[in-house]
C-alpha cells in the first residue's frame, strides 16, 4: 500500500471512530423522543462522510494503482458502516416509529430514509421500509420522492424495472444512464408527481459524477 493511500484511510478511520462513538453515545439516550433527530443527523453525516470519501483520490492526484487500492479498501469498510447505521435505525423503529416529518421534522424524516436507502445488505429491512413509507406519503408525513427512490433500489436489486429512473450507473466517463425504466414514456409524469425533476435534468447533473 503506498503511503498516500495509508495516510487517506488512517484519516477516514478516525473519524469513523470518532463519528460512531458520538453515535453510540446518543443510542444511549435513544429511549428519549427529543434524542432521535441529533442521533439520525450524526448517523447522516457518517453515510454521508463515507461517500465522499470516495472523491479523495481525484482530489489528491492518486495514481491510477493508488486508485485501486483506495477503492478496495474504502468500499470493503463500506458494509460495516452502514450494517452498523441500520441496526440503530431498526431500534429507532423499534421504539418510536418512522421518525415522520410531523413528529421529528423534515431532516430526520431525511436521514432515516438515506440510511434506509443505503441499507443495501438488508433488503429485506428495505421492503419493509417501503411498506412504512407508502402511506406517510399519502399523508404528508414523509417525503415522496424518499419512496420513490427506494421503490427504484429495491426494484433494481431484485432485477426488476424501475419507475422513476433513480437508479443507474456511468457507463464511461461523464455518462451515466439508467436501470431499465418501466414505461418510460411517461417517467416524467412519475417524477413530476413525486416532486422530481425531469429525467433529461437529473441525468444531466449524474453525468458530472462519473469520472
Amino acid at each position: 500500500m503506498s503511503s498516500r493511500v495509508h495516510s487517506a484511510l488512517a484519516e477516514f478511520d478516525q473519524a469513523v471512530r470518532e463519528a460512531q462513538a458520538a453515535i453510540a453515545r446518543l443510542a444511549e439516550d435513544l429511549e428519549r423522543p427529543a434524542a432521535v433527530p441529533d442521533l439520525l443527523a450524526r448517523m447522516f453525516q457518517l453515510d454521508q462522510h463515507l461517500r465522499s470519501f470516495c472523491e479523495l483520490p481525484h482530489e489528491r492526484g492518486f495514481d491510477a494503482d493508488e486508485r485501486v487500492q483506495f477503492d478496495e479498501l474504502v468500499r470493503a469498510r463500506w458494509v460495516p458502516i452502514d450494517d452498523s447505521n441500520t441496526s440503530v435505525l431498526k431500534r429507532i423503529l423499534a421504539t418510536h416509529g418512522w421518525p415522520t416529518i410531523g413528529r421529528f421534522g423534515h431532516s430526520a424524516d431525511n436521514n432515516a430514509w438515506a440510511i434506509a436507502q443505503h441499507a443495501d445488505h438488508d433488503r429485506a429491512f428495505q421492503r419493509e421500509v417501503l411498506g412504512i413509507l407508502e402511506p406517510l406519503v399519502a399523508i404528508g408525513d414523509t417525503a415522496p420522492a424518499h419512496h420513490a427512490y427506494l421503490f427504484d433500489r429495491v426494484a433494481v436489486a431484485e432485477a426488476r424495472p424501475q419507475r422513476y429512473g433513480t437508479q443507474g450507473r456511468c457507463v464511461g466517463p461523464g455518462c451515466w444512464e439508467p436501470r431499465p425504466i418501466k414505461d418510460r414514456d411517461t417517467v416524467d409524469e412519475r417524477r413530476v408527481a413525486v416532486g422530481l425533476e425531469p429525467l433529461a435534468d437529473y441525468i444531466a447533473t449524474m453525468n458530472g459524477f462519473c469520472r
